[in-house]
């Protein structure tokens, strides 16, 4: 269940408008931080040496066997992988 905000009651429409300027503010400042982390996981690698190529591949092999081996451990432990999420 969704927790409930209290609502800070509002005595004039000055008070409504300040705390609309306040949020738009805010807004925008999130909106700039999330461009700027958008930005950060869009960039385009860098050009990588040969040696360097295959370390990232053993390194993406090495994270796949280990989640094949935790599936398996997993399926092992619980019977089915649809079990798992039935506990």
């Amino acid at each position: 269940m969704a927790k409930k905000r209290r609502v800070r009651p509002y005595h004039s429409i000055e008070e409504i408008q300040m705390r609309k300027e306040q949020l738009d503010e805010v807004i925008e400042l999130e909106n700039e931080e999330i461009k700027q982390l958008w930005g950060k996981l869009m960039e385009k690698e860098e050009d990588l040496s040969r040696s360097e190529q295959i370390l990232k591949y053993v390194k993406y092999g090495f994270m796949a066997y280990d989640g094949m081996m935790m599936l398996h451990k997993l399926k092992r432990n619980y019977g089915s992988i649809l079990n798992i999420f039935r506990r």
